[in-house]
């Protein structure tokens, strides 16, 4: 899945957080997210430390004129101050996700099948989609997830309890910090 704002007509915004896992960029466009990702490469050397509050970097302070924004804005500082993840996610934008794919599939269903706390196989969650013998095409779903967070791709380990890879495995210390993170909880 490939992020797809060409086909969005609406104004795109772009807003900058920092959390406990490095810098955060959020772009959305007034229908919905178009993206949550990393910042930029420089959080590759990050140390997640989960003291770094989540705000919005000075030039992002009209967050709140972006509707859509705002609540991925509130669901982040929720997940890591609060320490839970509203099930009820920020709206995405109907154009970032072909819809009908096996792709979309994957990351629509992936939030109630992997509940904050929890993990789930790349095979286990191919098989709640309906093709068992899917797991390299959910790892592929994972791995172009538009969604850090919202959609929680650092959820989904492989079925021999290993972590598995997370940012295309440039960031699996993350990966490992955000699990035991919310095993903390």
């Amino acid at each position: 899945m490939k992020h797809s704002s060409l086909t969005c007509s609406c104004f795109e915004s772009k807003f900058i957080v920092t959390s406990p896992i490095g810098d955060i960029k959020i772009v959305s466009c007034s229908e919905g997210l178009h993206s949550v990702s990393f910042s930029n490469d420089d959080s590759l050397q990050i140390t997640p430390d989960k003291h770094i509050p989540v705000l919005a970097k000075s030039n992002s302070s009209n967050i709140t004129e972006c509707s859509p924004a705002e609540k991925c804005y509130q669901w982040l500082k929720n997940f890591f101050s609060l320490r839970k993840a509203d099930p009820d996610i920020p709206p995405l934008c109907q154009f970032v996700m072909k819809p009908d794919t096996f792709c979309s599939k994957v990351l629509q269903c992936l939030p109630a099948a992997a509940p904050f706390g929890t993990t789930i196989s790349y095979k286990d969650l191919a098989h709640l989609c309906g093709n068992v013998k899917a797991s390299r095409a959910v790892g592929h779903a994972m791995s172009s997830n538009p969604f850090i967070l919202i959609i929680p791709c650092h959820r989904v380990i492989c079925s021999n309890g290993e972590v598995g890879n997370y940012a295309k495995g440039r960031r699996n210390t993350v990966k490992q910090w955000l699990l035991n993170f919310e095993k903390e909880s």
